[in-house]
């Protein structure tokens, strides 16, 4: 059998691999996070005029509040682990360092997510008083 010419065949290589579903990803994740933002100032500046600690906490433990924070929390995370991850990708170009670089942003971004995902959990469901 002859074996085919593939010089002129387009093959994926890589970085072009997948950037439509990314660039949708964070576009909808954009929009929510401009309404979650926009339902957060709403709800600081127009129902909680007082933000003493026993007004936010009182506020934070109603569940559909929690979950919008928490929504909030995951969502903006996730938009800066996405775009540290970008700047990464354009900006180190050093094998370990590229890798020490995904390594923290990935761990940093976990991390805080889960520590305020955390706090929010034990607000919401820590007893009135």
């Amino acid at each position: 059998m002859a074996k085919q010419d593939t010089s002129q065949e387009t093959r994926p290589l890589g970085p072009g691999a997948g950037g439509a579903e990314d660039f949708i990803a964070v576009r909808l994740n954009s929009m929510a996070l401009v309404v979650l933002y926009a339902w957060l100032l709403t709800a600081l500046v127009l129902l909680l005029p007082d933000l003493s600690h026993a007004k936010v906490t009182a506020w934070l433990r109603h569940p559909l509040n929690s979950i919008m924070m928490i929504l909030l929390i995951g969502m903006s995370f996730w938009h800066v682990k996405y775009g540290l991850a970008e700047l990464i990708d354009d900006y180190v170009h050093v094998p370990l360092n590229r890798a020490l670089a995904i390594s923290a942003n990935y761990t940093f971004t976990g991390v805080g997510a889960l520590v305020a995902v955390w706090s929010v959990v034990r607000v919401a469901l820590a007893p009135a008083g």
